[in-house]
């Protein structure tokens, strides 16, 4: 029903920022409402796992399915409860990276159409700005860890509706 997208160009090589994006596995390490994933054996399009995901009251355990997966490029998962979802889009960028996001809800039952209108895109814009931040902060431990990757820092932020 509602969603909210979000632009950067993240001044790291596409290889290490789709090795974050692209595994779920490693979202604990930038994505702030991922507590854990498990049940994740490899990662395909049409697998399956466990999430732990913070709220704003509580945490909870859902399953989330890889809609689809491009490799270096794209990735779309959603959960198979409530029917939140998100999907990073990436691109190189003369050495950097332009990574879009979307996050929103495509709500299966009543309950969650009542949340996703009453504090969907707020929510969805926090998520977005705490995913970059995140995301530019592992970038950036990657640097530390191998030498030679670029600094991992994002800059520019665009939302939509």
């Amino acid at each position: 029903m509602s969603s909210c997208r979000q632009q950067a160009l993240i001044e790291a090589p596409i290889g290490a920022v789709w090795s974050l994006v692209g595994d779920p596995r490693r979202y604990p390490e930038w994505a702030g409402h991922v507590v854990q994933v498990t049940g994740l054996p490899s990662v395909d399009e049409g697998a399956t796992y466990r999430q732990v995901t913070r709220l704003p009251l509580r945490a909870i355990t859902t399953d989330f399915l890889i809609d689809s997966r491009e490799d270096m490029r794209d990735i779309r998962l959603r959960c198979l409860r409530s029917g939140f979802y998100s999907r990073w889009l990436l691109t190189e960028a003369r050495g950097a990276t332009f990574a879009e996001a979307e996050v929103g809800m495509e709500p299966p039952a009543l309950r969650y159409r009542a949340v996703d209108t009453a504090l969907g895109w707020r929510w969805y814009r926090r998520i977005l700005h705490e995913s970059f931040d995140g995301l530019r902060a592992a970038a950036e431990r990657q640097q530390a860890v191998t030498p030679g990757l670029a600094t991992g820092a994002v800059s520019g932020r665009g939302w939509s509706r």
